[in-house]
């Protein structure tokens, strides 16, 4: 029986002294393109729960980088994403950030193009289409859509590796004995960090600041008052 990685090198943090990111690597518009290129637009990303779209024809907006996804329940129940986009001449579909389709329809409030809600081009307003016309060639683009234990991931890669939870870092902690399947959103809060992502990122995972900043939590939870967030972190 082989031991378990945490028994047999308990110690997860640094061994010798490393350097930190360049400072342009907050602020340079290019670092933060290559950012969303190789990291934000090939990743499996959380955007909602299954029961926020509980109802056939409720959608959902979101925004990744430059990038505007739809997700929606069709009418047969099924959950699908694609970019919010007519493929005529680029006009925005959904223009609310949620709420319910009127009809079995995605309709261009542009030119009027309309899409099934499977992402096929289904009818154009033009009397005459131009000859070699085939709706068949002007679908929505479609986004990978994966759903685990309730939760929507979508991943703007036009072919995903695996699903989202093959993406999972398994030694973060097994959540079995959750009832995550169960879950309701109570509440949702929506809050725009004037940052690079990195900064918060940063932050959230680390706790050297939590004894000078987060008094409270640090006398509720000891280890936090050293500073660190996991037992094996010293």
């Amino acid at each position: 029986m082989q031991p378990n990685p945490s028994e047999r090198d308990p110690y997860n943090g640094l061994t010798s002294l490393q350097p930190t990111l360049p400072s342009a690597a907050y602020w340079d518009a290019e670092a933060y393109r290559r950012d969303l290129e190789v990291i934000w637009y090939r990743s499996w990303l959380m955007v909602c729960r299954e029961a926020d779209l509980a109802e056939p024809l409720a959608f959902r907006t979101v925004r990744i980088g430059s990038q505007e996804i739809v997700v929606l329940r069709d009418e047969t129940g099924a959950l699908r994403a694609f970019h919010n986009t007519c493929r005529h001449r680029g006009s925005q579909l959904c223009q609310e950030s949620a709420g319910r389709l009127k009809a079995r329809l995605l309709t261009c409030p542009y030119h009027a193009w309309s899409y099934s809600l499977r992402g096929d081009l289904v009818r154009v307003p033009s009397k005459s289409l131009p000859e070699g016309f085939d709706k068949a060639d002007y679908p929505l683009y479609r986004v990978a859509l994966s759903l685990w234990r309730g939760f929507v991931f979508i991943n703007l890669a036009e072919e995903p590796d695996g699903s989202a939870e093959s993406s999972f870092d398994r030694a973060s902690g097994d959540l079995s004995n959750w009832p995550l399947e169960t879950l309701v959103t109570g509440h949702r809060l929506t809050k725009v960090m004037n940052c690079n992502w990195k900064i918060f990122w940063e932050n959230f995972n680390e706790c050297l600041h939590c004894p000078g900043v987060h008094k409270d939590l640090s006398r509720l939870v000891p280890i936090y008052g050293r500073g660190l967030m996991a037992r094996h972190d010293d």
